[in-house]
This record gives C-alpha cells, structure tokens and sequence, in this order.
C-alpha cells in the first residue's frame, strides 16, 4: 500500500468536490421542502379524481350524518370548498364568517385537513357547522392539489373540476360576497 498524502491540487479538489456536493444536496433539500415537492409528485389526489370520506358521527340539524364528497359528486357543478382544521387559528378567525355566508344561503363544501377527526368533530359541534357536507383529508392532499399551500384555503369550482378561485389565508364575509358569491350566483341568459 501506497500511504503518501496525496498532492495538494488534488485533496482541494476533492475538498472542492465535497463542498459542492453538500451544497448542492442542502439546496435541493430546501427546494424540495419549500415547494412542496412531496405533496406534488406523490399526491393521490387531483380535482377530478379524489374521495374523500365524511366526517364519523357529525349530523345535520335534522340529524342524518353529514355525508363526505368526491369529485364525481361534484363534477360539472359549481361549487365553494372551503379547506380548514380545528387547530389553525385563521381557520377558529374565519369560521363565523362561513357560518353567516352559510346562513344567507351558501352551500359550502368543508375539507377537514391534516386534522385529527376527533377534534374536527369536536369544533364543529362546539363552534357550528356551515358545510353542507364535510370531507376529511388527513394528509391535506386534495388544498395541495388546487393548489394551496396552507389552511385555510377557499375554492370555487366552476364547473368543477375547473377552478376558477384560490383564495388562502382567513376570509370575512364582505370578501365571501364580494369574491365568492358571485361565482355562485347562476348565470343569467
């Protein structure tokens, strides 16, 4: 065995070498993490292909279990889907705005995202229930796949799958009226 250091020039360009690996790896890294890369190329969902399952044991006001929705429910539809979770501050902000948009007649479709369904449950019958129907989305795949990056996050679907709002972040209901009802509203001939 040979046991000489090696050359100068070359132990800098294999230190060189190192260092531009490492931070090439560390960029790529933040990349990944930064633009959601995960989420992106490895999502199950997309707007015309998901299913989300409803809610265990929340009822409406008549008592029937609120139902969970898919695209195919939804499909060539106009709807509001409003992605939130029970932890997320903005979400507790904008929640009585979704009640009173609801109450003036809005149907809004909830997306219960990276959230225990407990304390989805939980909120829901402690603050109230605005959605017509609620879907959980543990992983938050399908916020991801519209697009967003965080809750809450507000679409209209027009008809769906096409969208034809993204709003992030808590709304009120002046913006509810401004922004999304008239999306809702029917075109006139």
């Amino acid at each position: 065995m040979n046991d000489a250091p090696l050359p100068r020039n070359t132990r800098r360009d294999v230190l060189l070498a190192a260092a531009i690996i490492a931070s090439g790896a560390g960029s790529g890294v933040l990349l990944w993490r930064r633009h959601d890369l995960v989420a992106r190329l490895f999502n199950p969902l997309r707007a015309d292909r998901f299913d989300l399952p409803p809610l265990p044991n929340l009822l409406d006001a008549r008592g029937a279990p609120v139902p969970g929705f898919s695209a195919e429910d939804i499909a060539g539809r106009t709807v509001f889907l409003n992605a939130f979770a029970s932890w997320c501050p903005q979400c507790r902000a904008e929640h009585g705005a979704l009640l009173a948009f609801a109450r003036s007649g809005a149907q809004i479709y909830g997306v219960a995202s990276y959230d225990d369904p407990a304390q989805t449950l939980e909120f829901l019958r402690r603050e109230g229930n605005p959605f017509v129907r609620v879907g959980v989305d543990r992983k938050g795949y399908l916020y991801r796949a519209l697009g967003a990056r965080g809750v809450p996050a507000s679409f209209v679907m027009a008809p769906a799958p096409h969208l034809a709002l993204k709003l992030e972040g808590p709304l009120d209901i002046e913006q509810m009226r401004a922004r999304i009802l008239p999306l809702l509203a029917p075109s006139k001939p």
